[in-house]
């Protein structure tokens, strides 16, 4: 049986990174990719299609992180939220990270990020309060 690969919705406020992620996930997962610069364009991509991965940086220019992932949450069918950052997301959207709304993911290690997607197949996964504290807390395989 073959797996479909994921759609994934990249949210980068810069060009050159965001074109250097997309180049990364479709070469290495053969994914389709889509990306914007803006928060809130984010969140009407989300509501108007069907991504199984947020990838975003820990800043938007037009909306607070928080507020992102809250309302990434509380889409009926949410996406994996994966957020990039070094030290500020663990401040900035810990918290979100301990609900198991996201994970938080080093932006200089796209291995780490690779394989966290890679991971996340077969793309249907519960919302259960565990089974969201589950993927907050990844396992080892996919932080190695």
């Amino acid at each position: 049986m073959t797996t479909t690969p994921p759609a994934v919705l990249v949210l980068h406020n810069d060009e050159r990174e965001s074109a250097e992620l997309q180049a990364l996930l479709e070469r290495n997962i053969a994914c389709k990719t889509s990306i914007t610069w803006s928060g809130l364009e984010a969140l009407r991509l989300l509501k108007a299609g069907h991504f199984d991965v947020l990838v975003t940086d820990d800043y938007a220019p037009d909306l607070y992180i928080g507020d992102l992932i809250e309302r990434t949450a509380a889409l009926p069918s949410p996406p994996q939220v994966f957020v990039l950052g070094e030290d500020s997301p663990a401040s900035v959207v810990g918290r979100y990270q301990n609900l198991g709304l996201c994970r938080i993911l080093e932006k200089q290690r796209p291995r780490i990020l690779l394989q966290a997607i890679s991971a996340g197949f077969p793309w249907k996964r519960s919302r259960t309060p565990a089974a969201r504290k589950d993927f907050a807390k990844g396992s080892p395989q996919d932080l190695g």
